[in-house]
């Protein structure tokens, strides 16, 4: 069943509880011409530098007051609706905003001066942040090209690490004309059933409530097409949402690693991360074949020394690709290991090491600052997190707790072949800022495909 079944069933039930004119009004009518007037809150954002000249309001007269009551009496629904001055409330709201914003920014920009990463600020102009363009020591990215879109009207999603990504509305949206579409009980009708599907695919609460949000900013005010469905411009619109989520500082794995190679920066370290349990070892062996198959020359650091097993486990995935692991007694230094592999790799010429590392649960602190260690000893070129798509919105959880005390800069989703709705890729992207680079589709060692969002998109839509 496709993520919108549900949602047209409930389009269908709205568009016979309702009239047309509960969803929009004309342009030319007196509610539309106020609708359009209306200031939205980019336009208040732009002039927040006076706000601090206006935060008293002049005190009224008895009289004054008295008056500004019978205006309220004799309200006419028909009279045209002037553009109405924010009010003291609203602005301190969107201060808060404001600041709250701020703080999430300076918080991003010292996590990056501490872990030695560059932050290369966004041309002007331009709709890709070079930022999230490096990796988090510091090393440039290939960024994935997307095709551009033309739509008249964008809306503009807050993601949770403070970054901001913009979402086209597509075709159904023109900047003259048409009808203009208005808040009201349809309208949050359809926002709710989407939001609904969005949870039921397992997006989690804040991704959804932050997508539709911006969705009802951007359409309110906006001019819908003659003609169009507005249930259907509200889907596709979803769907560029969805994809924009996901292409958030995507960028291509192979390329990267070229790209360090060529630049004489070898070997490349990438470092697997993860909690217990979802498949780093396998993924490793997994990325090791995909080097191999790019003509790569590769060696394995056996760094998880508590599991039972793990050490032959990654043995004997090397043995099968007839590659070396660096690997010690169980129990021994997992940062010891990791740099005899580096060091290994540099004598011989080898192009990448791949550092394998014990699970961790993200809320034992002892055991995370054990895994910063490796990290510091290796200054791996590539952070990759390890997650199980089945884990919904635990993967979520993980994520971003592992973001927050150490940083990666992408994430595997393991078990995409199985029933996994999708949604916990769509969330992580949300929560950290970071792309899905990987999706584990099987068991073979070339069962692992470098992530498409379109291909995930399609999963939920079909």
């Amino acid at each position: 069943m496709g993520l919108f079944d549900r949602f047209r069933k409930r389009v269908q039930e709205v568009a016979e509880e309702t009239d047309g004119d509960a969803l929009s009004v004309d342009a030319t009518s007196e509610e539309g011409k106020a609708l359009v007037e209306q200031p939205t809150v980019s336009q208040v954002e732009e002039h927040e530098e006076d706000w601090d000249d206006v935060d008293e309001e002049p005190p009224q007269s008895p009289a004054a007051k008295e008056d500004d009551d019978d205006d309220w009496d004799t309200w006419d629904d028909d009279e045209p609706i002037a553009p109405v001055a924010l009010s003291k409330k609203e602005r301190k709201f969107l201060e808060r905003q404001e600041k709250e914003r701020r703080r999430r920014e300076e918080k991003a920009r010292k996590a990056m001066k501490k872990r030695g990463a560059v932050d290369v600020a966004r041309p002007k102009g331009s709709k890709v942040d070079l930022s999230m363009m490096r990796t988090t020591t510091g090393r440039q990215l290939v960024h994935v090209q997307q095709a551009p879109k033309g739509s008249t009207q964008s809306a503009s999603i807050q993601l949770e690490g403070g970054q901001s990504i913009d979402v086209d509305l597509g075709g159904g949206v023109v900047s003259e004309g048409g009808r203009i579409i208005k808040s009201g009980e349809a309208l949050e009708n359809l926002l709710e059933e989407l939001e609904w599907v969005l949870l039921e695919s397992d997006i989690s609460q804040q991704a959804s409530s932050a997508i539709i949000d911006s969705l009802r900013t951007a359409l309110v005010g906006a001019r819908l097409r003659r003609g169009a469905d507005l249930s259907k411009v509200l889907e596709a619109a979803l769907k560029r949402a969805l994809q924009a989520l996901l292409e958030a500082g995507y960028w291509d794995f192979d390329a990267s690693v070229n790209g360090f190679i060529e630049a004489g920066d070898v070997p490349v370290v990438i470092m697997l991360v993860g909690v217990n349990g979802t498949g780093k070892t396998t993924t490793a062996a997994k990325i090791a074949q995909r080097l191999l198959n790019n003509g790569r020359t590769v060696i394995a650091a056996a760094g998880d020394t508590f599991r039972a097993g793990a050490i032959q486990q990654l043995e004997s995935h090397c043995e099968r690709l007839g590659i070396r692991c660096i690997s010690s007694q169980r129990g021994g230094d997992s940062a010891a290991i990791a740099r005899d592999a580096i060091d290994s790799a540099k004598a011989k010429g080898i192009d990448v090491v791949l550092v394998d590392t014990a699970g961790r649960m993200q809320n034992k602190t002892n055991l995370m600052n054990e895994l910063n260690k490796v990290r510091k000893v290796t200054n791996p070129h590539l952070t990759l997190f390890v997650g199980d798509s089945l884990a919904g919105n635990d993967a979520v959880e993980q994520a971003k707790m592992f973001q927050d005390i150490m940083r990666f800069d992408g994430a595997v989703l393991t078990k995409m072949d199985t029933d996994a709705k999708g949604g916990a890729g769509l969330s992580i992207a949300f929560a950290t800022g970071r792309p899905i680079v990987f999706a584990g589709v099987g068991q073979g060692y070339d069962d692992l495909m470098q992530f498409n969002p379109e291909w995930l998109l399609n999963q939920l839509f079909e």
